[in-house]
């Protein structure tokens, strides 16, 4: 569909004596806006224009283009996430938060239980809670997950407006979630201080973290304590909550979420550190931001996550139950192959690959033998943003299908999303799959139903995703923008190349900036990139910028609403102090 067949984000620029509406986040036009459609708006707002014909009006004025939240509610309402719920759907999520859960027939009471939700601080949707016990020979797991397949029937308003959202979208301060917040920021949220309703999979573990038993229940618990993992990395690190028992069952946690990781590595997994940007923000809009990365109390929540998940893909298949799942098929030999030639280039050891065909279990152990180098620090430490892209590139993506084809970055024989259900659709189809299974009153979705799930799912995914990141960058971009103004903004910055094209390098510089750096800015020589994609070489001079690589450049300009920023470098290639791996 064109964008004059629509409606779309604006922004009101001087044209002339007059205004026009300038595409905000897409390349277009502007449209010269009369005084009447023009309504309220000013030069300077982000607005919706509806076309009419050739023209266009403004519908709504959403605010100015410098106030970050604004600009991320614009790029979300532009992109179509931005859209709220239906009145059938409120009234039918008001309703069903008055269920009295605690008279269903077979849900357990566990009320008595030391259960605790770790999540990130703010977050305001829990999806899951744990409780960890000692039992004779091992140790018993229990994860608690939000039952929204309780509030939610099948077939009804939330359950259509779910299915087409298929997630909740995530924006830096916002979330466009996928029920309506009574239910996800409410009824179904597992939060501290109040009776919930959950799908507990219960799991005992012998002391080498094999799983001896599995167990599956609707039960109703009662949170002592929301814990961030802060908190629980605090007292990892020696700091006490003024609760013995809630000390204990931390200690626990951590024991078994250990034993479980070496376990799961030991198998293949991949191990990769990924940290995520979070913005800080205040009144006055995004007052800083941060690098999240991966500790001890994020990796004993992910570790019993993937535990539960895992039991439930095995339960189903035991029972012939169709079930959606999580796959991540096997790398290709030739991406492997790429991969290691890459590596090579930049100057990486890694083992040798052997000649003719490989299996999957050699592709996956090459794939794995790749990312234990880089996070391990093997090859030096530099560059390490840019090296963890090339192995994610070798590897196909993760998607939903309704054969199980296993996980290979989890090294895992079946795999699925089962403790997300407030936030992800696929997770309530298992939930429904998994309780028909237990004799329970939902109705399992049939193979059909799931196969175009999996399909829509996995398309719908990759659309939130790209915009999530837009939503980053656009963030970022703004935070700069606003620190240039400020005087706060170094003329030196000394960033790592992490990506090459034609046109130039990708640098990202101090916590979560990246910006632009054009070829022809580089030095008197022509630039292009080589064969394998790593580096820019210069056609007379050989000056090579690679991945990795650190260099010295200027910010010259943003496109906040773009999420551009512009750099220039301040020595060329020629001249610059490299600092490439030897």
């Amino acid at each position: 569909m064109s964008r004059r067949a629509r409606s779309f984000v604006a922004q009101i620029v001087p044209r002339g004596r007059g205004v026009a509406a300038r595409p905000a986040f897409e390349d277009g036009p502007p449209i010269t806006l009369s005084r009447t459609a023009r309504g309220k708006g000013r030069i300077g707002d982000l607005v919706v224009i509806a076309m009419r014909g050739r023209g266009g009006m403004v519908s709504q004025v959403l605010g100015r283009a410098d106030d970050p939240r604004v600009a991320i509610d614009a790029l979300l309402t532009d992109s179509g996430r931005r859209r709220g719920f239906g009145r059938a759907a409120r009234e039918e999520a008001e309703a069903a938060a008055e269920a009295n859960v605690a008279g269903d027939p077979s849900r357990r009471d566990l009320r008595g239980q030391l259960v605790v939700t770790i999540d990130p601080e703010g977050a305001k949707d829990h999806d899951d809670a744990i409780a960890v016990e000692s039992i004779d020979g091992g140790t018993r797991l229990f994860v608690h997950i939000a039952d929204v397949a309780r509030f939610v029937p099948v077939g009804g308003a939330i359950d259509l407006e779910a299915a087409r959202r298929g997630f909740s979208t995530y924006a830096p301060g916002t979330v466009e979630p996928m029920l309506p917040s009574t239910l996800s920021a409410g009824a179904c949220s597992v939060h501290a201080g109040a009776d919930r309703a959950v799908v507990t999979a219960e799991i005992d573990f012998d002391p080498d973290a094999r799983v001896t038993g599995t167990r599956f229940y609707r039960s109703l618990v009662h949170s002592r304590r929301d814990l961030t993992y802060d908190e629980v990395d605090a007292h990892l690190g020696g700091a006490t909550f003024d609760d013995s028992d809630l000390e204990a069952a931390i200690d626990r946690a951590r024991t078994l979420a250990a034993a479980i990781r070496k376990r799961r590595l030991s198998r293949g997994a991949l191990a990769l550190e990924t940290g995520e940007v979070r913005f800080r923000f205040d009144d006055d809009g995004i007052a800083g931001v941060e690098r999240e990365t991966q500790t001890e109390s994020h990796q004993i929540i992910e570790e019993f996550m993937v535990a539960a998940n895992e039991a439930v893909a095995r339960h189903l298949l035991d029972r012939g139950q169709p079930g959606i799942f999580r796959v991540h098929e096997d790398p290709e030999q030739a991406g492997i192959e790429r991969l290691y030639d890459q590596l090579e280039a930049l100057g990486v050891s890694t083992p040798p690959l052997g000649d003719g065909s490989m299996t999957a279990a050699q592709r996956r152990q090459a794939a794995t033998a790749a990312a234990a180098i880089l996070s391990s620090g093997g090859h030096g430490g530099a560059g390490q943003v840019a090296l963890q892209v090339l192995v994610l590139r070798a590897l196909k993506q993760a998607r939903y299908s309704v054969e199980n084809l296993g996980h290979s970055g989890l090294a895992s024989d079946a795999y699925l999303h089962f403790t997300s259900p407030i936030r992800r659709y696929p997770d309530l189809l298992v939930h429904r799959a998994l309780l028909a299974t237990l004799g329970e009153p939902e109705v399992a979705p049939t193979p059909q139903e799931l196969s175009e799930a999996a399909v829509s799912c996995s398309e719908t995914e990759r659309e939130i995703s790209r915009l999530e990141r837009r939503t980053t960058r656009l963030c970022a971009a703004l935070l700069l923008e606003a620190r240039r103004r400020d005087g706060a903004v170094p003329q030196k910055v000394e960033g790592e190349v992490v990506g090459v094209i034609g046109g130039g390098a990708f640098v990202a510089f101090d916590v979560a900036f990246e910006g632009f750096l054009p070829s022809r800015t580089l030095g008197d020589d022509y630039f292009s990139v080589d064969a394998l994609e790593v580096s820019l070489v210069g056609e007379r001079s050989g000056a090579r910028l690679a991945l990795g690589d650190t260099v010295e450049v200027t910010v010259a300009g943003t496109t906040p609403l773009r999420g551009r920023v512009d750099l220039e470098p301040v020595d060329r290639v020629a001249r610059r102090r490299s600092r490439r791996r030897r």
